[in-house]
């Protein structure tokens, strides 16, 4: 960039969600010139903070639970398309009854 900060008119100055500490990934030669920090094995202390921090992580699914998931997002994906298959369908009967 150019150097400038650019300033928003628009911009109240609140953080929406903090990304200091997440490591920027390099693209191919393109680095950001800073090694990953070796965290190392959690200690108690980080732990339950990280479970503090993410209260969806506190439960696993189970094998079945997680099938039964997979199975509803299918059928409610499926229960979509057929419901735009079968508009193309009539659109496509009254189109070839209109012309026809």
């Amino acid at each position: 960039m150019n150097g400038k900060e650019r300033v928003y008119e628009d911009d109240d100055g609140r953080t929406i969600a903090d990304m200091s500490a997440v490591p920027r990934p390099g693209i191919g030669l393109m680095r950001n010139g800073r090694k990953p920090e070796n965290l190392g094995p959690p200690t108690p202390e980080t732990a339950s903070h990280a479970r503090a921090d993410r209260p969806w992580e506190e439960h696993t699914v189970s094998r079945e639970e997680r099938r039964m998931y997979v199975f509803g997002a299918l059928r409610a994906a499926l229960l979509i398309a057929f419901a735009f298959i079968g508009g193309l369908a009539l659109v496509t009967a009254f189109l070839l009854w209109v012309w026809g």
